[in-house]
């Protein structure tokens, strides 16, 4: 004769409290959180990478501000010529680091760019501009044993000139005005030039 098990260890349907339901919810909601905290991540990843991307079209267009600067200078030394700033020795005008109006404003001393040294023009607003400071003349050579001038052997000068007039470039991509909100990137340069 065979006897039927009775298992007593087992609760019977009166004694459930809804164990189940609750695991269950805690579950979907520890899936809901981490669902969440990866959306999050994922929109912070794409908004950083647009203002990398923002970024990088700014600075190629404050590069291309100071080519043209350089050339700018290169075609005539004087700073009439330049419509910058003339703060060498004995003027009596302060030159400051950087123009006092470079993030808040635009006036005659920003010069704009040439539409031939300008890139990106389609995907950045605004113009970019440089500013020129003539900080006077001196001598070619430089603590660091770089004499040569960009004429010095290049074009069949025997020796670098012994005088130089020295500027100060600062370029940026776009007037504050114009920059609507997007990335506004400011270089500077120290620029010679045989006179």
């Amino acid at each position: 004769m065979i006897f039927p098990r009775h298992f007593s260890g087992l609760p019977g349907r009166r004694q459930q409290q809804g164990v189940a339901l609750f695991v269950a919810l805690i579950m979907l909601l520890i899936v809901t959180v981490l669902g969440l905290a990866s959306m999050r991540a994922t929109t912070l990843q794409e908004r950083m990478s647009a203002n990398m991307y923002d970024r990088s079209l700014a600075f190629q267009r404050s590069e291309a501000a100071m080519r043209a600067a350089e050339n700018a200078i290169t075609g005539s030394w004087r700073i009439t010529d330049l419509g910058g700033v003339d703060c060498s020795p004995g003027t009596g005008v302060a030159c400051p680091l950087t123009p006092a109006n470079t993030f808040t404003a635009n006036d005659a001393t920003w010069i704009d760019v040439p539409a031939a040294h300008q890139v990106n023009t389609d995907l950045s607003p605004g113009t970019p501009q440089y500013h020129v400071d003539f900080v006077g003349t001196g001598p070619s050579e430089s603590s660091y044993g770089v004499q040569d001038n960009a004429d010095y052997a290049n074009y069949g000068n025997a020796y670098a000139p012994d005088e130089v007039a020295y500027y100060r470039v600062t370029t940026r991509s776009s007037t504050p005005a114009d920059a609507d909100d997007r990335a506004i990137v400011v270089l500077q340069s120290t620029y010679r030039r045989a006179f």
